[in-house]
């Protein structure tokens, strides 16, 4: 238990961080109305969606590093590092492009409100223009993360945390000589913390005093085989990802049909930020299975791998079930701190309560996941998702939803079920051990 918890603590803090400003976000903007609480939260949904290309690499990357790691391997480490940043830079700065080129219409198709599609347009495009450096962050992340240090990236990201909450302080309602900027602001504001927080990750890693180190003899010219690896390894994560954010934005798009559309999508909007919160603290105990599972079976160690993976499973279901709890009894208490207005209340808490019921099931499958990324089996995750995601949640929502009249109460049943599904297949995967005689 002692080392699940000495590599999930950092983790769910630093996560926890990024969920915290991003509802500064969202509590900053709550002045200036509705539309921008909503730009805010979809444009935020969006990012994700296109952000998981990124996925395919530093997924790779941290089950090589793991293992690396495990097998005292320093040059593996080295060399993975800085092969992943380099095909991150080059990703990124693709996909920049086309979240530029496609923002306004990827509002529209989801039928947002003229005025959410105005707002979230300056905030999308100013995000995107920023993108490689959020990438290249979050790429050399999981690569400390695939080392066994959770700590530097914590201590990196409240320094960012802090940046970025005065950024968007001053940059959104133009403090002193700056102009008011108001939604875009806000991402400009993201832009600069993260560029920030990349040159000094940097620069710690080539102090030498990481567990990460970049080694001489190894290169940043890209090798093919090396590349080949972590895609291979990654690419079904980054497709299972590319799945589970465009469920999610399909699933936008029917709290947009819904009977109040506006007050329907700004519970959402503020209802997502408790669902990061606990999604992201679930995340936590998956990076810890992934990075124990590799790195003891990087040591050849496949007894100690699979007992990693079922306490990391069993710890983290029932953290979550227990963090849960307090957070249904203030459901609320906690809408009521970014708005006053009762009906976006009322639907937010009801959205709460499905999203603490359906935690403590997604932590299961996050966990088993995390589980099989250490060991390089990323595809069953990704076929599961598939099922549970597309095939359940999307038809039993819109049925409760539309077919039996539910409105959006029944979307939010919808999460509950296809999240018990969900765990229920990867925990049986897990359990089957296949895994633990794969090569990377």
């Amino acid at each position: 238990m002692r080392p699940i918890f000495a590599l999930a603590t950092p983790v769910a803090l630093s996560s926890q961080l990024d969920t915290l400003v991003g509802i500064a976000d969202i509590y900053l903007v709550g002045d200036l109305g509705a539309d921008a609480i909503a730009a805010v939260g979809i444009s935020q949904i969006l990012t994700m969606v296109i952000g998981v290309v990124m996925i395919s690499v530093s997924t790779g990357a941290f089950a090589l590093v793991a293992q690396g790691t495990g097998a005292n391997d320093a040059r593996t480490v080295s060399a993975t590092t800085k092969q992943a940043l380099v095909l991150v830079a080059a990703i990124s700065a693709l996909l920049s492009l086309v979240g530029i080129a496609c923002s306004r219409m990827a509002l529209e198709i989801l039928s947002m409100p003229p005025g959410v599609v105005e707002l979230g347009t300056g905030y999308l495009h100013v995000f995107f223009a920023g993108l490689p450096f959020m990438a290249l962050n979050f790429t050399l992340n999981n690569c400390l993360y695939g080392a066994g240090d959770a700590r530097t990236p914590l201590y990196l990201n409240l320094i960012m945390s802090v940046l970025k909450i005065a950024f968007s302080y001053f940059l959104i309602f133009g403090v002193g000589p700056l102009p008011v900027l108001g939604v875009t602001g806000a991402a400009l504001a993201t832009v600069l913390s993260r560029a920030v927080g990349f040159a000094l990750a940097i620069a710690m890693v080539k102090s030498n005093r990481l567990n990460v180190r970049f080694l001489p003899e190894t290169s940043y010219i890209p090798e093919r085989e090396r590349a080949e690896r972590m895609l291979r390894i990654g690419i079904p994560s980054a497709v299972q990802g590319l799945f589970r954010n465009g469920s999610g934005v399909v699933f936008v798009k029917l709290v947009a049909l819904t009977l109040q559309p506006t007050v329907a999508v700004a519970a959402y909007s503020i209802g997502n930020q408790v669902e990061r919160i606990v999604r992201r603290t679930s995340l936590s105990f998956g990076t810890a299975a992934t990075t124990l599972v590799g790195q003891r079976l990087g040591a050849g160690d496949s007894t100690g791998a699979e007992r990693s993976g079922w306490t990391s499973i069993l710890i983290g279901s029932v953290s979550m079930a227990l963090f849960g709890a307090p957070l249904a009894f203030f459901a609320g208490d906690i809408m009521g701190l970014f708005t006053q207005d009762p009906d976006i209340i009322r639907v937010g808490r009801v959205y709460i309560w499905a999203i603490l019921l359906a935690e403590p099931l997604q932590c299961v499958a996050i966990t088993a996941g995390g589980g099989l990324r250490g060991a390089g089996d990323t595809k069953p995750a990704l076929y599961y998702t598939i099922i549970a995601q597309w095939i359940v949640r999307l038809p039993v929502g819109y049925a409760l939803a539309f077919g039996l009249g539910y409105d959006v109460d029944g979307l939010w049943v919808s999460l509950v079920a296809f999240s018990a599904l969900q765990g229920w297949l990867t925990l049986r995967k897990f359990a089957q051990g296949e895994w633990k005689e794969r090569s990377l």
